[in-house]
């Protein structure tokens, strides 16, 4: 009886508190890993329209211009909004901001090389069209690709979030 008595007062107040604050510390990250998840799609959506709308006009202006070209300056536009954007503005990470810069720099560059290689493979495929809407399939299947390698690495090496 005083056993029983012992190891239900061990396990009243204190340890409600702490599992109330280890909810709370996993329900935080959840929520982080949520929003974090939400914002890349978002992304998603601003980096289609910014690789899709700088291709189909330099492929109407410059018809002479190679794929591979169009495609690297395509996903240039893309890379170098999403680099001041990320890095100055979205900076979400307990490093400091020199100490993740190779990192998110190399990240940058070698997927942004990746990138232009595969949208310049899929350009050499038709185009479908959806009904009389226009849809540029190959830039979403290069989302759909290569958008979560981006995320992963972005978020869990480029900008880690600290483990508490």
């Amino acid at each position: 009886m005083f056993s029983e008595k012992l190891a239900s007062d061990e396990q009243s107040p204190m340890s409600g508190a702490m599992e109330n604050e280890d909810n709370r510390e996993t329900t935080a990250q959840r929520q982080s890993m949520i929003h974090r998840i939400m914002w890349f799609f978002a992304g998603a959506g601003m980096n289609y329209l910014l690789i899709a709308t700088p291709f189909k006009y330099l492929r109407y202006n410059h018809p002479d211009w190679p794929i591979l070209l169009v495609s690297a300056c395509s996903v240039g536009v893309s890379t170098t909004f999403f680099f001041f954007w990320n890095y100055f503005v979205n900076f979400r990470t307990d490093s400091r901001k020199r100490d993740a810069f190779a990192r998110y720099l190399t990240a940058v560059i070698v997927l942004g090389l990746i990138s232009t290689g595969l949208l310049a493979a899929f350009k050499h495929f038709n185009v479908l069209k959806l009904r009389s809407f226009p849809l540029d399939l190959d830039v979403v299947v290069l989302q759909l690709c290569f958008g979560p390698l981006k995320f992963l690495v972005y978020h869990f090496w480029a900008f880690p979030v600290a483990k508490k």
